[in-house]
């Protein structure tokens, strides 16, 4: 069966003859690139935008919902840089002596974490993954381990 085209008068479309699913489905590909033009203009939240660089992607993506998981993917809350951005306690360094706690430092460097960066290393390599994945990838890719790696860290030990 042939597609329906819009009849025109004078220059004007009448919808009475495209089926609502393509004009819902035209709606959210406009919506979708509004949000994603928002998304790239907006100065703040890098980190986020490390993990979830597209909005398509990231609404595709089933995120498990903690305060932990939020406060790694979005930069905020659980590391001693940002709590000494905003004067909450005098040092961003990591109890581990080897640089700053970033959400980078947590996830790439710091031993504290050395076994639970050792299980996302296997989970990674075995599937053919190379260490250390971008940001996007361990969302992307390794959502499941990612998950895991962040629930199994204990971030009291993590100040001192």
């Amino acid at each position: 069966m042939p597609k329906k085209k819009p009849r025109t008068m004078r220059n004007e479309t009448i919808y009475d003859r495209i089926p609502i699913s393509i004009i819902s489905t035209r709606i959210k590909e406009e919506g979708l690139k509004k949000w994603q033009i928002q998304w790239e203009r907006a100065e703040k939240g890098a980190k986020c935008k490390s993990f979830f660089p597209t909005v398509e992607q990231r609404l595709k993506i089933r995120i498990p919902i903690t305060p932990e998981f939020t406060a790694v993917v979005s930069g905020h809350g659980k590391t001693q840089t940002y709590l000494h951005r905003f004067k909450l306690t005098d040092n961003p360094m990591c109890p581990c002596n080897e640089g700053e706690q970033s959400v980078e430092h947590q996830i790439h460097a710091c031993r504290i974490l050395e076994p639970q960066r050792s299980s996302l290393i296997q989970h990674i390599t075995t599937r053919g993954g190379i260490w250390p994945p971008t940001n996007n990838e361990l969302v992307a890719k390794y959502l499941s381990a990612f998950s895991r790696f962040v629930k199994s860290i204990d971030f009291r030990k993590l100040y001192d």
